[in-house]
């Protein structure tokens, strides 16, 4: 029998469908900063990802990058609602 631990938003400023912007320098890819909208919340290997849809707008011309970026909660802030 295996217990899961798995992540809740409770643990953390943002939650599933805010807006946020992801420091994404670590990260692969064009940007260093990716912002969107926070697509769900897992475990990996150990970690907790954050999967942030990523806005379209913010890539450059025939780039390959797009769609749901992986983050790490400390690089996750929440963006002001309106």
């Amino acid at each position: 029998m295996c217990a899961t631990n798995e992540p809740s938003f409770e643990e953390y400023d943002f939650d599933h469908g805010d807006r946020v912007c992801v420091d994404w320098t670590d990260g692969l890819g064009p940007l260093d900063e990716v912002v969107g909208t926070v697509s769900g919340i897992s475990r990996s290997a150990g970690d907790v990802i954050v999967a942030v849809e990523a806005d379209d707008a913010q890539y450059p011309d025939n780039s390959l990058y797009y769609g749901t970026h992986d983050a790490a909660p400390e690089w996750v802030e929440l963006l002001e609602q309106s």
